[in-house]
């Protein structure tokens, strides 16, 4: 008999303690530790930062792209369709027991976005892959064993409690008694589940302080595009064309607790030209606010001449329609040569609250003999849709 309740004893802890963890690990599911903007933005070029932050999305997110101090009918849209549908009902413990190869699966992510540029209609999608993140809070068992033990002593006393309260009432043959041991269970399981909410609250402060640590970790991307233009003013039809693709690698390095250095390569191709970025950026702040510089190189053999006769490629339909604003339309130029130009932008980035952020950026471009050409402010808000 002893060594029954011995087991049932440990079968209790032991269930308690794994629920405990999964439901922690629910709470861990939606944390994010950066939310920039969407590949399928910067495929367009519409986003405040060349250099983008890796980022490892799990929820839902949306940008709006802000054009003359409004919202201009110009979005993407992200999520990590395996995480979503796959992964973020696996258990803590089969998470935990995932291949290499299908937890970095699970960090693909697809965006599709549409924006106006330089008066044409662009459409575009990507694909992203996080190669590598050093500071990830789904793998820091560590912390879960924490934050499940927090949980567990909150509601430990009182299941001590109600244990005892039920086996009273088992055992009680007075009906008054066994009315008044029902009403005392309430009042208890009624304090339990206000314990447990707070313990919630306090599990969502404890991520987004793990999160506020870790803003600025080191992280890898690869992320592959492809961008469309479009007319929706036929009759009849809608006029469809695939502009190019482009690929692309970026990183960022932990640089001090407020510090974070990003550097980014990308190949752009547009008919039969291609382009090429270089660029490097430095941020300052924490993961609520923060303020960056960057240096951006290209090498553009695609580019929109104000001086050659005959500026668009005879296949492309949509140069009759073309009317320079951000500059980064995806129109088939008829280059025949190559120029360098340089951006230095200054922005930053602001969270209004757990899910809002606003992203802007005042963009400075240059000629190869640094001579300023443009003056640029662009800005987004995103939202994640949790």
């Amino acid at each position: 008999m002893r060594n029954l309740t011995l087991a049932y004893t440990f079968l209790f802890f032991f269930c308690a303690t794994i629920t405990a963890q999964e439901e922690v690990f629910e709470e861990l599911k939606n944390s994010e530790v950066s939310i920039p903007s969407a590949p399928a933005f910067a495929m367009l070029g519409v986003n405040p930062e060349f250099v983008m932050r890796p980022s490892d999305l799990r929820s839902f997110k949306v940008d709006w792209r802000i054009k003359n101090y409004n919202l201009a009918p110009d979005l993407a849209l992200e999520a990590q369709p395996l995480w979503h549908f796959y992964y973020k009902k696996r258990s803590f413990d089969e998470y935990l027991s995932s291949g290499m190869v299908a937890k970095k699966l699970s960090t693909l992510s697809l965006s599709a976005g549409t924006a106006k540029i330089d008066n044409i209609n662009h459409a575009s999608y990507s694909l992203k892959l996080n190669l590598y993140k050093k500071n990830d809070i789904l793998r820091d068992s560590l912390l879960l064993e924490k934050l499940a033990k927090e949980y567990q002593r909150q509601i430990d006393y009182y299941n001590r409690q109600i244990d005892s309260l039920v086996i009273l009432r088992y055992k009680t043959t007075n009906p008054k008694r066994k009315a008044e041991i029902e009403s005392e269970l309430d009042i208890i399981r009624y304090e339990q589940k206000n314990v447990q909410d707070i313990s919630k609250e306090k599990y969502r402060n404890l991520v987004d302080q793990y999160n506020a640590d870790n803003w600025n970790s080191s992280m890898l991307d690869v992320a592959f595009g492809s961008v469309y233009t479009y007319d929706n003013g036929g009759k009849d039809s809608l006029k469809v064309k695939r502009a190019g693709y482009a690929i692309w690698l970026n990183g960022c390095l932990k640089a001090g607790n407020h510090g974070l250095v990003s550097g980014l390569i990308k190949y752009t191709r547009i008919g039969d030209s291609s382009n090429k970025m270089f660029g490097l950026s430095y941020r300052y702040g924490s993961n609520k606010y923060n303020f960056y510089v960057e240096t951006v190189f290209e090498n553009l053999g695609n580019y929109f001449d104000v001086d050659q006769d005959v500026a668009f490629d005879d296949e492309e339909i949509f140069g009759a329609k073309y009317s320079e604003d951000i500059g980064s339309g995806w129109l088939n130029f008829n280059n025949t040569d190559t120029k360098t130009q340089y951006t230095i932008a200054y922005g930053g980035e602001f969270k209004l609250n757990r899910n809002i952020l606003l992203n802007f950026a005042l963009r400075t471009q240059f000629t190869s003999d640094i001579k300023l050409t443009r003056l640029l402010p662009v800005a987004n808000i995103i939202c994640l849709m949790k």
